[in-house]
């Protein structure tokens, strides 16, 4: 009796145990089916009409500072209104390191970005910036490749070809891995880089370096309709019907500017000959003007903008209030001082709005306010001044 009575309890603590196994187990595989459907959400789907055009041709053609941010500006501003982004290129190339950010910046964009070699050519550091985009259009007449680095001298106008294993192969690896995660031909990008390999738009097509050839920008919008662009778990069906031509700005044109070689190079030489001829002369307030020239010919050399702009405008204030206060009348000093406060002013870096910082398009127009404010009064001094000495 007292047997059977055990045995009916381990029977009961037997069930219990079973069924409590039963539920934790069913617990614990409804919480991970859960988690896996919150990890891995459903793909959405989101039509675009609108895209921002942002070019990359002469004048501007040199891929360069005040181009890296201006397509990043670019990138910005269409991702704020869901636009995609249209880059027209017809390059000869440009710097390496503006490349590297811009291509970057373009493989982690979050809205698609189509690059079309619109011009000639899209070589050397123009085909490092489109292997990265979404979607690689070229017109028919056009060529892209060679990739091979190259070192220039301003002074002597020569090319140096690079072939150290250190600079080129991590261009190498950088093409590879845009072609790759596009599902682009990496052959064709390794070669573009070690045998400077260029390739006419059919072949481009052909060999999976371009995805469509087009012979202008609304045949392009024709040919890339209804193509659909994944990003992210994002699908993006291209239905474009309004483009709009992204202007860049006073900042990104004068880095441009003052970042060509030739440029630099030119202004370093008058300002030091400049600095030169004053403390051998004796003629002091030739000084500024000189380390005017020496400022913006530091651009060229690699210097920070955002650092420049900031001298300069302290400069530009310390000149005008020795000009005012110190040393009577207006002369050297106080031009000096004006177009140093206007040329700041111009480099000063744009931000996105907050609370204590006005929306870009404020900056933009302040900017030509200055300028203007700054070259005109320089203008008159200098006028005033050239009066004042023929008399």
């Amino acid at each position: 009796m007292f047997i059977g009575f055990f045995k009916n309890s381990s029977r009961r603590r037997g069930a219990k145990c079973l069924v409590l196994v039963t539920l934790v187990i069913t617990v614990l595989l409804f919480t991970a089916t859960l988690h896996v459907a919150q990890g891995s959400p459903s793909s959405v789907e989101t039509t675009i009409t609108e895209a921002v055009l942002v070019s990359v041709k002469p004048p501007w053609d040199t891929i360069d500072e005040g181009i890296k941010e201006c397509i990043i500006q670019a990138i910005d501003q269409a991702e704020d209104v869901g636009a995609a982004v249209i880059i027209s290129v017809d390059s000869y190339g440009g710097y390496l390191d503006a490349g590297f950010a811009i291509g970057d910046r373009i493989a982690s964009s979050r809205v698609p970005v189509i690059s079309f070699v619109s011009g000639g050519k899209a070589l050397s550091a123009g085909t490092l910036i489109i292997l990265p985009s979404h979607i690689v259009a070229i017109a028919p007449h056009a060529i892209i490749g060679a990739m091979q680095p190259i070192a220039y001298d301003p002074v002597t106008g020569s090319y140096t070809y690079v072939n150290e294993s250190k600079i080129v192969n991590p261009i190498v690896e950088k093409a590879v891995t845009y072609a790759k995660m596009r599902g682009r031909n990496t052959t064709a990008a390794e070669l573009f880089v070690r045998k400077n390999l260029v390739l006419n738009a059919d072949d481009a097509v052909r060999n999976g370096v371009a995805d469509v050839m087009a012979t202008s920008i609304n045949d392009l919008l024709s040919k890339i309709r209804n193509v659909e662009v994944n990003i992210s778990n994002n699908v993006y069906r291209l239905r474009i019907e309004h483009v709009t031509t992204y202007g860049c700005s006073i900042r990104s044109r004068l880095i441009s500017i003052f970042s060509s070689p030739l440029v630099s190079s030119v202004l370093l030489t008058i300002g030091i000959m400049g600095t030169i001829f004053a403390l051998l002369s004796g003629k002091l307030p030739v000084i500024p003007i000189a380390l005017l020239f020496l400022v913006l010919g530091l651009l060229g050399s690699g210097f920070s903008p955002n650092l420049i702009a900031l001298f300069m405008v302290l400069l530009g204030a310390i000149l005008l209030a020795v000009e005012v206060f110190v040393t009577p009348g207006f002369g050297a000093l106080g031009i000096a001082g004006i177009i140093f406060l206007a040329l700041g002013f111009a480099l000063i870096p744009s931000s996105p709005p907050s609370a204590i910082s006005p929306p870009p398009n404020y900056l933009e127009q302040f900017r030509v306010f200055a300028m203007g404010i700054g070259l005109g009064l320089g203008s008159f001094t200098g006028f005033v001044i050239y009066k004042v000495v023929q008399a």
